[in-house]
């Protein structure tokens, strides 16, 4: 038979095991994946995206892409997008404006 002293150990182990592993499962951090982007970019804007990449991010942490976009006509410099909330890719916005070039709406024919 094993002595209550070896039981003790054996448990206490098991124990500092489990908690080491939930320690470093808690340490994981959430970020938004590409796949996310991309569906937000084909869904929300006219972009058509060329190129996606990870951006540093902002002095808040919260992370940041640039998309080169094919279609130049309402984002000739690309895109930036910005998530706020990184288990969440519904708080992520596209932060840079549309442009519009209205001097090319003058020279339709009426």
């Amino acid at each position: 038979m094993m002595g209550i002293a070896v039981k003790l150990a054996m448990c206490s182990a098991m124990v500092a095991l489990a908690l080491g592993a939930s320690a470093a499962n808690s340490s994981a951090r959430a970020e938004i994946k590409d796949y996310m982007i991309l569906r937000l970019l084909y869904l929300d804007t006219s972009c058509g995206v060329d190129h996606l990449e990870l951006l540093e991010p902002d002095a808040d942490g919260n992370q940041r892409f640039y998309a080169k976009c094919r279609n130049v006509g309402s984002y000739p410099d690309g895109l930036e997008v910005l998530c706020t909330d990184p288990d969440d890719d519904r708080a992520c916005k596209v932060t840079t404006p549309e442009k519009t070039f209205k001097h090319l709406e003058l020279l339709r024919q009426r």
